[in-house]
């Protein structure tokens, strides 16, 4: 379980005060709010990569608190197709995924079959449609193996059956209990494939009924 325990959060102003919540496994979060209201900046607090101004997040499970190096084997996180390296392939990165954080468990082959990747996986990235970028983002999650799933707009770039493809692809990994959190300013969408939507509105964190 991922809990968050009082968190506040600020860029050039307040984002989001006293933050309190629990995202548990083979649970789909939604997280709605329009531009600039933190979705992203939440989404890097959780995955350890932006300091919260104050409050906590950490994995607990049975026996407690989970370390700091055991946290980081659990989470996977790629925010945008701008952290990918153009010179490198979807393969590449792949690869790589699936060493640093599966142990080398995952099925590379099936990860590339499912997202359609076979024509352009060995490819230079620099050589990539968006929709090509994203597509490799997704499988790398799938390649991961981790147990949390953090994604940010997941589905940007992606055309219609790819959308649909998405959507058969985060019911299936809630079914192997991955803990998916996700944002999006997509409300019909969100409601559709979400157990649970939380809106950032003036600074508080609300939940409403999900479409499953």
């Amino acid at each position: 379980m991922l809990k968050v325990q009082n968190l506040s959060m600020s860029a050039r102003e307040t984002l989001l005060e006293d933050m309190n919540t629990e995202f548990e496994s083979g649970v789909v979060y939604g997280i709605v709010a329009t531009n600039g209201s933190g979705k992203t900046t939440l989404l890097r607090i959780l995955a350890g990569l932006t300091k919260a101004q104050s409050g906590a997040v950490y994995l607990e499970d049975s026996s407690g608190k989970i370390d700091l190096v055991t946290t980081r084997k659990k989470i996977f996180y790629y925010e945008t197709s701008d952290w990918l390296d153009g010179h490198l392939s979807a393969l590449d990165y792949l690869k790589f995924v699936n060493a640093s954080w599966a142990d080398n468990k995952a099925d590379i082959g099936a990860i590339i079959g499912y997202w359609g990747l076979e024509e352009f996986v060995k490819l230079p990235i620099r050589k990539y449609s968006l929709g090509m970028k994203q597509k490799t983002i997704l499988a790398m999650y799938e390649a991961s193996n981790t147990d949390y799933w953090l994604m940010d707009e997941p589905m940007n770039g992606l055309d219609d059956a790819n959308q649909k493809r998405f959507i058969g692809f985060m019911e299936a990994a809630r079914k192997q209990g991955k803990c998916i959190i996700f944002s999006s300013h997509q409300n019909d969408i969100l409601h559709d494939i979400s157990d649970k939507v939380y809106f950032i509105t003036n600074r508080k964190w609300a939940e409403t009924a999900g479409g499953v």
